[in-house]
Parts: structure tokens; C-alpha cells; sequence
């Protein structure tokens, strides 16, 4: 078997899971069968940099090139940047990580003398955002379904591709496996709480992820004011960065929870951070594919307070891990985060059944040898299309 040369297309809105998941793969994937080059985009936005520091923060080398995409009038252009890349670096297969990518390759694939794989990773659909709708739909309809093969996360993700035209034939569930030794590492619970004055009788309910609309802040906020009667020991910290964090900022202050929250913005070490918890929250209000903050939690040992949306049931033993709330219903999540708080004994035993779970069901190994797997399928069915 050849050794492949595989090109990584991202595009970064936000930095999050799906970053996480290409990193692992980058590191982990064996070097004698795959030589990964990583082109992401250049965009208006600039959030492409935040994914490459991360990348060469772990030692990464990324591509000089990029793709152009600072309007959508480049189409041509970046179907025309993807070909000098095939050349330039003799490419094999392409992942694409990304609706933008996965619809440039997945239109005219005959184009491209590699093997197609392409990951959507989750998609949220809020109700009235019509961009939305419409790449997404040319995602499911005219990029996935001429992709040789289709790895995504979860089998709510699966059933959402099946809406569109991919043969089921061609779809691979991979979980999200994590690299449990990373969590060993960090600041102790001590000294994380010290830094930002959490007193040790507080039960701190964390989050962590980017700070925009669809994470749904705005309710874990309502139902900290909900819970304080009955819990006046919670206390709720946000980790992460994004569009809503003053305003975020604000309506805790106009609520009158701004003494009881905390937003540590960027902060590097996660697992000192996740230490610091007593509970995680995820209340999310759109779709997620396979919350991947959601398994870190576990694996640093925390219970589980989650909206029941998408694939996120997927991440946990319900009942025994974590527990699951209705997306927007702030009073269901005061209840359930003020159980928790109430009861230091189940959150010690939820907690540990939490890393057992993660150790059984997630491992980094099987996500690894499946992508691995599918890398070689891919490459075999191009063989095949291409005679």
C-alpha cells in the first residue's frame, strides 16, 4: 500500500469540536500510510488564524496557502486554488472538514484526480436563517453525495445526511475518541478556584464553548436566577470567547446574577478549568452533531446537565452520566442543576461513572482506526470510479 497524501480543507468560523477531532487525526493517524497537508481558508473574518495557532501551538506545520474566500464571488477561484494544491503537494485523497469545502469539491468531483471524504460535523438551522438553509441543503444534495466516502459523528447527524441524496452506503458514524491524557494535565482544582475567588463551598456549574447564540447562555443565566433560592451555593462559570460576551456580560448584570457568574474569556488550560466544576451545563439551542465539550466534561469526571438536541444523547449514559433538559426551558434546567448542587454524593457518583463511560465508549484508538479505515475505502473506490 502506497504511503497517501492527504490534503485537510477547513474552513474556521469558531473554533470548537470539530478542530479538536482534525488535531487528534494530525497527530495520530499513521505517518507510513498518511502524509497530512492542512490549507485552511483566507476569509473576511480572520478566524482561520485561531485554528492555526492552535495547531502550531502542538507542534503543527500548516500549509503556507490558503484558500480565497473573501467573498462568494471566489468560487472559481478556490476550485481553481484547490487544483494548484492537488499538484503542488501530489494529493491523494482530500478531507473536507467543512460545509464551504465539502460543496467545492463535491460539485464537478470528476474534476479532482483524488479521492473525495467529507465531514459535516453538525448543523445548526436556526428557523429563519435562510443562508443556512441554503448551504446546508447544498451540502446534503450536491457536495456529500458525490464524496467517496462520508465520516460524521453521531447517527443524528446520519439521519440528517440520509435527508439529502447520499447513498447510506457511503456514510460512516465515528465517534469522537479523546486523548485521556491530556486531562491529567493542568492546574489543580485548588488554584484554579483561588484565581477567581470561588469560595470552597460553592457548587460551580461550568460551560465551555463559544460564545454565540446557538450555546444558548442566555438560559443558563435565567436559570441560575431560578435556582438561587433552593441552591444559593451555585455559582456559574463561562469559559470561552465570542460575539456575546458583553452582551452576555450585561444581562447577568440586568437579571442580578452578575455576583454569581464568571467569564474567564480565553483560558488555556481546559482540563484546570474543567477541574474547577462541579457540574457542566450544555444548554444548547440548535443542533449539535456530537458535543465534543460534552465528553471532556466527562472525562474530567463531572456530571452532565444537557439539552435534549441533536446528537448530544449520543454523549452520555442519560441517567447515570447526565441528565438531559428540554433546549430553552430555563426552569427545567434550574431543577435539574439545582439537584445536582443539592446532592454532593450523586455528583461524586455520576461524576466517576462519567470517566468509566468515556474510557469505555470513546477511545482514541477506534476513532483513529476507523478514520483510518475509511481513508482506505475511499482510496479503493476511487480506483474504481476512475477506470
Amino acid at each position: 500500500m502506497k504511503r497517501l497524501n492527504v490534503l485537510y480543507l477547513i474552513r474556521t468560523w469558531a473554533f470548537g469540536g470539530s478542530h479538536t477531532i482534525i488535531l487528534l487525526l494530525m497527530r495520530h493517524l499513521p505517518k507510513d500510510l498518511f502524509n497530512i497537508t492542512v490549507v485552511p481558508y483566507d476569509t473576511w473574518t480572520g478566524t482561520d488564524q485561531q485554528f492555526v495557532n492552535a495547531a502550531e501551538k502542538e507542534g503543527f506545520t500548516v500549509a503556507p496557502d490558503r484558500i480565497p474566500w473573501r467573498s462568494r464571488t471566489a468560487w472559481f477561484a478556490a476550485r481553481n486554488k484547490i487544483d494548484e494544491l492537488i499538484k503542488k503537494y501530489d494529493i491523494d485523497l482530500i478531507h473536507a472538514h467543512d460545509t464551504n469545502s465539502i460543496v467545492l469539491t463535491g460539485v464537478g468531483y470528476k474534476r479532482w484526480p483524488c479521492a473525495l471524504v467529507g465531514s459535516p460535523y453538525g448543523w445548526w438551522q436556526p428557523k429563519f436563517h435562510i443562508r443556512a438553509h441554503i448551504n446546508h441543503w447544498m451540502e446534503r444534495n450536491l457536495g456529500l453525495p458525490n464524496m467517496d466516502r462520508v465520516i460524521t459523528v453521531s447517527n443524528d447527524m446520519k439521519a440528517k445526511i440520509l435527508w439529502g441524496r447520499t447513498p447510506e452506503e457511503k456514510i460512516r458514524v465515528i465517534n469522537t475518541g479523546l486523548d485521556l491524557s491530556k486531562f491529567d494535565k493542568g492546574a489543580p482544582r485548588e488554584e484554579v478556584r483561588k484565581a477567581f475567588g470561588i469560595p470552597d463551598g460553592d457548587c460551580v456549574v461550568g460551560a465551555v464553548s463559544r460564545l454565540f447564540a446557538e450555546k444558548g447562555h442566555k438560559y443558563l443565566l435565567d436559570a441560575l436566577k431560578l435556582a438561587r433560592k433552593d441552591a444559593p451555593h451555585l455559582r456559574v462559570m463561562i469559559v470561552g470567547t465570542g460575539d456575546l460576551r458583553q452582551p452576555l456580560e450585561a444581562y447577568a448584570q440586568e437579571i442580578g446574577v452578575a455576583d454569581r457568574v464568571i467569564f474567564t474569556g480565553f483560558y488555556e488550560d481546559l482540563p484546570g478549568a474543567l477541574r474547577a466544576m462541579d457540574v457542566f451545563a450544555q444548554p444548547s439551542i440548535l443542533e449539535e452533531g456530537f458535543p465534543t465539550s460534552v465528553l471532556e466534561a466527562q472525562v474530567a469526571g463531572l456530571p452532565v446537565v444537557a439539552s435534549h438536541i441533536g446528537g448530544t444523547h449520543e454523549t452520555l449514559d442519560v441517567g447515570k452520566t447526565g441528565l438531559l433538559v428540554p433546549p430553552k426551558d430555563a426552569p427545567a434546567l434550574a431543577s435539574a442543576l439545582t439537584e445536582l448542587a443539592n446532592d454532593p454524593e450523586r455528583r461524586r457518583v455520576m461524576g466517576r461513572a462519567a470517566r468509566q463511560w468515556i474510557e469505555r465508549s470513546f477511545t482514541l484508538e477506534d476513532m483513529v482506526r476507523k478514520v483510518k479505515d475509511t481513508y482506505l475505502e475511499a482510496w479503493d473506490e476511487y480506483q474504481k470510479r476512475r477506470k
